[in-house]
């Protein structure tokens, strides 16, 4: 099984804000082999940015490298965009970051923020989106 994990969960993680626990129970099960964890390039982008004025910069990069050594990081492109334009929802990033999941293989999509990921495919009827679920709702799952 692969799951696509939201900038906010790497966030939680890094950052160790409340519910960190579950996102850290998540790479304990890929560390067990039961799921591969996904994030796309736009995460890591996203991460480093808040990540390294929370942290400072030598400490940012050492985790950084450290954690992309521990997910997949999936590639973006203009065919993922041209997608996302073609659906509605809240948030337009989140709309893209699904499609890179969908595009991934992923199964899940975890976030805190499932309001943002109500998407409605619109003309892009043709693609399959991960089930959008919180990471305690996932953990406890499991």
């Amino acid at each position: 099984m692969k799951v696509f994990l939201d900038t906010n969960i790497i966030l939680d993680l890094l950052l160790e804000r409340d519910g960190y626990e579950d996102s850290a129970i998540i790479f304990q099960m890929q560390d067990e082999g039961t799921l591969k964890i996904c994030v796309s390039l736009l995460t890591m982008v996203n991460v480093a940015y808040i990540y390294k004025k929370a942290v400072g910069n030598n400490m940012a990069v050492a985790n950084l490298k450290y954690l992309s050594t521990l997910v997949e990081v999936l590639p973006m492109d203009g065919d993922q965009l041209h997608k996302s334009i073609l659906m509605d929802g809240k948030d337009f990033e989140d709309i893209l970051q699904c499609v890179c999941a969908a595009e991934g293989g992923c199964d899940y999509l975890i976030t805190r923020n499932a309001k943002h990921f109500q998407i409605n495919k619109g003309l892009a009827k043709k693609i399959a989106l991960p089930k959008t679920i919180s990471p305690s709702s996932f953990v406890s799952g499991f």
